[in-house]
């Protein structure tokens, strides 16, 4: 059994290293827990600020402030979008909730948002909206996507909003953008199926008809959209990780971009000066430089997995598939210190060198409720085990047992400061997490067998 013990116990203190810092980190945002998140210019002051739905609560969230536009919306919102759809040269707004897959509308009067128009129901979750005037008319017409892949085109008669165009039935929508291909004025309707379809939508008298379409090699995974001032062009990635591109010039639409993208992740939005973010379920968030015929990785944070993601002043934001969102930003030498979910870190100093974490012993025993035995700082007990610290010879000593450690002990100002290698002695294991730079202690319950 003891010889068991040793193994564990050294191989736990194999793992036990850290990385110090990470170019980029993800900071939680607590404000945003399980929000959809819009950001829009809602009053016209050439300054976005942030829309955010949480259950039936639609708020204004602009320089760390919440300002309350609507409440008891029936069901959990689901989607936001903002724009003219009463031709009234100001924004309205259009809501979608879970409930029946509603679309609410809400106009302002007097600084109060009320309802209005006739309620449209998809029966099933919207999770993205757009207005968009497709026809030119000066009334804001809707685009809609479903949870379950169903595309929607509603057209605005004087501020009423008509069904008029649904995708394939039994085909899901990989992506959906709305974007003036042919530069006459009027926005046309990019789609991509994820059997291996792309199409390019334009409204001719009553009814869209095909401008363009297209068979990409393997499934699709995502559409995404390239402005540009004259020739904004459009891509897409396959499974097969292959990126097309395309655009519009004289007359017709052209190949841009053809190549293996192995890279890429899954979800992919694109961020006007600064690249492709990429979202995978493997490698975590990275940004991509998009090049000619490659892409070139400029940041990578791994471990962060994320779902959703937009660009606001100059910082990528992401939500995880448990609805917590993240930006992104520079590390730094800071790290914060957890007992499970519990901030400690004031209560444990700490440093870094040769890579390494070094924690101050008595801050951290008191912390995990160890024992300090009567022979001093360097004696500890632990469930009845006796733990020595002896730096002159660099080994600690477990019931008597010599256990030579791959990391100094370090004195300061007569305190023992000692790496993560030595904790799982104690019974305790300290993860690190480079994407958020969080240092957490958790009890390994298995560490004697």
């Amino acid at each position: 059994m003891r010889k068991r013990s040793l193994f564990v116990v050294f191989s736990i203190l194999l793992l036990s290293q850290a990385a110090l810092a990470s170019a980029y980190i993800a900071v939680e945002v607590p404000e945003f827990q399980n929000a959809v998140v819009l950001a829009a210019d809602l009053y016209g002051e050439d300054e976005p600020a942030l829309l955010l739905g949480q259950g039936h609560i639609l708020s204004l969230f602009k320089d760390g402030a919440f300002s309350q536009l609507i409440d008891g919306i029936s069901g959990r919102i689901t989607a936001v979008a903002a724009g003219d759809i009463n031709g009234d040269f100001k924004n309205e707004l259009v809501v979608a909730t879970d409930s029946g897959g509603a679309l609410y509308f809400f106009a302002e009067r007097n600084g109060l948002w009320e309802r209005f128009g006739q309620t449209q129901y998809l029966w099933d979750s919207i999770t993205h909206l757009e207005v968009h005037d497709f026809d030119n008319d000066g009334w804001g017409d809707l685009l809609a996507l479903t949870t379950k892949g169903e595309a929607h085109v509603f057209l605005s008669s004087e501020g009423t909003l008509f069904p008029f165009w649904k995708s394939e039935p039994g085909e899901i929508v990989a992506g959906i953008e709305a974007l003036d291909v042919d530069h006459d004025g009027s926005p046309e309707v990019i789609y991509a199926l994820q059997s291996g379809y792309i199409g390019v939508l334009t409204l001719e008298g009553q009814e869209f008809a095909t401008l363009w379409e297209n068979y990409p090699w393997g499934l699709v995974e995502s559409l995404v959209v390239v402005p540009h001032q004259t020739a904004p062009e459009w891509l897409v990635v396959t499974n097969r990780k292959m990126l097309y591109g395309w655009r519009y010039r004289n007359g017709e639409v052209i190949s841009t971009r053809l190549f293996e993208g192995t890279e890429l992740g899954e979800t992919l939005y694109y961020f006007p000066g600064q690249g492709l973010l990429s979202l995978s379920a493997k490698t975590g968030v990275s940004l991509f430089e998009l090049q000619s015929s490659s892409v070139s990785e400029q940041w990578r944070v791994p471990g962060v997995f994320g779902a959703h993601a937009f660009y606001y002043r100059g910082t990528p934001y992401l939500q995880d598939a448990k609805g917590t969102w993240f930006r992104i930003e520079q590390g730094s030498s800071d790290w914060r210190v957890f007992l499970y979910d519990q901030e400690v870190t004031e209560l444990v100093d700490l440093f870094s060198q040769n890579g390494e974490f070094y924690y101050r012993l008595p801050d951290v025993a008191k912390l995990l409720g160890l024992q300090e035995a009567p022979a001093g700082d360097w004696h500890y007990l632990a469930d009845a085990h006796e733990i020595v610290l002896e730096p002159e010879g660099n080994l600690v000593k477990y019931d008597g047992l010599v256990i030579p450690l791959n990391t100094p002990i370090l004195v300061k100002e007569g305190l023992p400061y000692v790496s993560s290698e030595v904790f799982p002695l104690f019974g305790w294991t300290v993860e690190p997490d480079v994407a958020r730079q969080h240092l957490t202690f958790r009890q390994n319950w298995g560490w004697w067998l």
